[in-house]
C-alpha cells in the first residue's frame, strides 16, 4: 500500500503505511487550540491491512468524507471507523460554529469495492427533496459557499435580505427555513432546532452545509436566483 497524502491548511503532511496521524485541539494535527467545541483528538488516519482507515474518536463531532469530484460522500458517527474509499477527498467536521475541513489524497487508490461500500452507506443520510421555492431560499443562503468564499459562513445573506431578493416577507422566509430545518431535525441531523446554545447563524451554516454536502443545491442553482436588489 501506498502514503497517504493530507492538507490542512496549506500544511502538508505525509503519513507512511504502519503510521497513525490523530487530529483535533491537541492531537498530532492541531486543527484548532482555541475551539472549545472540538474535541482534544476527534480522529485518527490509520492503516489495517492494505487499506487507509479514517476513525471518529469524538464524542458528538459527526465527521463527513466528500469524494473530491463530488459523486460520492459518507457520514462518521462518533465511535464508528471506515476504509478511505476515494482517491481524493476532503474530510469535512464542524465544531461550534466553525467548520474544518482537511484535505486528502491515496498514493495508491483503495480497491474500487471498498469505495463503493464507503459511499453507499450512508449517502442518502437526511436527504430531502426540494420544490422550487425551498431550491432557491437554500441556494440564496448558499451561494458564498457554492462560488469558492473562504470566509463563506460569514457570508451568508440575513433572512431580511433573502426575502427582499426573492420578492417574499421575510415571515414567508421564516416559516419556510423553520420547516425545512425541522424536516432535518426529524432525520437525525444535530443544530437544526430546539438545542441549548445554538445561534440562527450556526443553524444557517450547518443547513447550508448539509444541503451542498449533499448536492441538494449545486451551483447551477444560482442562475435561478434574481439579482441582490
Amino acid at each position: 500500500m501506498g502514503s497517504l497524502f493530507l492538507d490542512f491548511l496549506g500544511e502538508e503532511i505525509q503519513v507512511e503505511p504502519g503510521e497513525t496521524l490523530t487530529f483535533g485541539r491537541a492531537a498530532d494535527l492541531i486543527v484548532d487550540a482555541d475551539n472549545q467545541y472540538l474535541h482534544r483528538v476527534l480522529g485518527c488516519f490509520a492503516a489495517q491491512g492494505d487499506v487507509w482507515f479514517l476513525q471518529n474518536l469524538g464524542r458528538h463531532i459527526t465527521l463527513r468524507v466528500i469524494d473530491r469530484d463530488g459523486s460520492s460522500r459518507t457520514e462518521l458517527a462518533p465511535s464508528d471507523q471506515a476504509p478511505i474509499g476515494f482517491e481524493e477527498f476532503v474530510v469535512a467536521f464542524d465544531a461550534g460554529p466553525a467548520s474544518y475541513e482537511i484535505g486528502g489524497a491515496l498514493a495508491e487508490p483503495t480497491p474500487l469495492e471498498l469505495g463503493v461500500s464507503v459511499a453507499s452507506d450512508t449517502v442518502e443520510f437526511a436527504t430531502i427533496n426540494l420544490n422550487d421555492e425551498q431550491r432557491m431560499l437554500v441556494a440564496a443562503l448558499a451561494e458564498p459557499l457554492l462560488r469558492g468564499r473562504t470566509d463563506w459562513q460569514s457570508e451568508i445573506p440575513g433572512n431580511k435580505e433573502i426575502a427582499r431578493r426573492l420578492g417574499w416577507t421575510v415571515s414567508k422566509f421564516n416559516r419556510k427555513l423553520d420547516y425545512l430545518c425541522r424536516r432535518l431535525a426529524e432525520q437525525g441531523v444535530d443544530g437544526m432546532q430546539g438545542e441549548s446554545g445554538v445561534l440562527a447563524t450556526s443553524r444557517r451554516a450547518r443547513l447550508v452545509r448539509h444541503m451542498v454536502d449533499r448536492r441538494l443545491v449545486v451551483v447551477a442553482d444560482l442562475d435561478a436566483l434574481p439579482a441582490p436588489p
